[in-house]
């Protein structure tokens, strides 16, 4: 008799679970309270993204065939049609390894949301091919 109460404890327990596991929300039915969400970084906007890759790279190229010792004097200005965005190269200095060339440079960067400096740095690459190592808003 002993063996069968325990029997019968363990089905009720089994099924008061069973129950519970049914009637309960889904995961694909669970709210999430977005006010609880933190993130260090914030979402990345992808035209965002690649408008600063566009202006970047029109950047990169003035940085490339800049005559700096002119710049130093005179700064270079620089506008993308693309995205509207325009700035001002106002310090450029290169540095010199074997055949690599990298120039470091300052500029700003104004759009229709505001201006920025950004600081950023392009080398040269085995075949004198300019790449951008570095663009990131100046703090």
């Amino acid at each position: 008799m002993k063996g069968m109460r325990l029997v019968l404890v363990c089905t009720f327990a089994a099924s008061l679970t069973g129950c519970t596991v049914i009637s309960g929300k889904g995961l694909e039915e669970v709210a999430v309270d977005k006010s609880l969400l933190t993130a260090s970084i914030p979402p990345i906007d992808p035209a965002v993204a690649a408008e600063t890759l566009s202006d970047s790279r029109t950047v990169r190229n003035a940085v490339s065939a800049a005559d700096i010792a002119r710049v130093d004097s005179e700064p270079l200005a620089w506008t993308n049609a693309d995205t509207g965005a325009s700035g001002m190269i106002t310090a450029i200095s290169e540095t010199r390894a074997g055949d690599n060339v990298c120039r470091r440079f300052k500029t700003s960067r104004q759009r229709f949301d505001g201006v920025a400096l950004y600081a950023g740095e392009a080398c040269t690459t085995g075949q004198g091919v300019w790449t951008l190592t570095r663009f990131s808003e100046d703090q």
